[in-house]
């Protein structure tokens, strides 16, 4: 009996140690996936195991929390037929049929290990142990894969704010240049000094933001200290963009007769 027990729960002991398994299942999903209205996708979820994992699907729109689709037979409540998962083993599927404007957004999946749990019950003098199935959460949400839905290019506008007076009384002073509403992701933002291109440090271009309407904005700041914006330069702000024909730009300076 006692033989018998010791080897149980080394069994147990063994799978429980996978505890940390998270840090050795390496995860594996394409960062973006850019597809066309009414076309079928299949979005990867890959492990490098194929231990006893269970897979959770889950979606995310912008400026939303992850919501659950489905899981080993489980749906989320009047979750359409279109989505369906395939599992091959180290790899598994989240199928799409016919994928819908609706359908942008980042696609993520969990993994579970599903392993035992054991009960410890004293029975007439001896010692027995219960096992249960039980799903021990020692994954993580997979990095996401973005399905970007093709649309028509969309060119940019460009809005140019100069320094506020208010600013002026610190060292340093921002003109701040915004791209807003293009497609696809490919703007290009340059600066100019009384027509002399300025690069380096001073120039400021953050990574661009996407929205949920599927299009995309930039910022890109031009620091200067007070003396230099003090001069009455012309600064100038432009836009290059598949779908202008030609760049668009903005100009400012200090109104040194205001």
């Amino acid at each position: 009996m006692k033989i018998l027990v010791t080897m149980a729960l080394a069994g147990l002991l063994s799978l429980l140690s996978l505890s940390g398994i998270e840090a050795i299942v390496h995860l594996t999903q394409e960062k973006i996936l850019n597809v066309n209205v009414g076309q079928d996708v299949k979005i990867l979820c890959r492990r490098d195991t194929t231990t006893s994992w269970v897979i959770s699907w889950y979606q995310q729109k912008v400026g939303d929390t992850p919501k659950f689709l489905l899981a080993d037979g489980t749906r989320a409540s009047g979750l359409s037929s279109r989505f369906s998962y395939t599992d091959n083993g180290a790899d598994e599927y989240l199928n799409i049929a016919r994928v819908e404007a609706e359908d942008e957004a980042v696609w993520s999946f969990r993994i579970v290990f599903r392993g035992v749990q054991a009960k410890q019950e004293q029975w007439a003098g001896d010692t027995r142990f219960l096992y249960s199935a039980v799903s021990q959460c020692h994954g993580s949400i997979g990095g996401g894969t973005e399905l970007r839905i093709a649309r028509p290019s969309s060119p940019p506008s460009l809005l140019l704010l100069a320094p506020s007076v208010s600013s002026l009384s610190d060292g340093d002073v921002s003109v701040v240049c915004v791209a807003r509403g293009f497609y696809p992701d490919s703007v290009t933002v340059s600066w100019s000094e009384n027509s002399s291109s300025v690069t380096g440090d001073e120039v400021q271009t953050t990574p661009s933001e996407r929205h949920a309407d599927g299009t995309f904005s930039q910022t890109s700041l031009l620091k200067l200290t007070k003396q230099r914006w003090s001069s009455g330069r012309t600064y100038t702000c432009r836009l290059s963009h598949p779908a202008l024909s030609t760049p668009l730009s903005q100009s400012t300076s200090l109104d040194l007769c205001g």
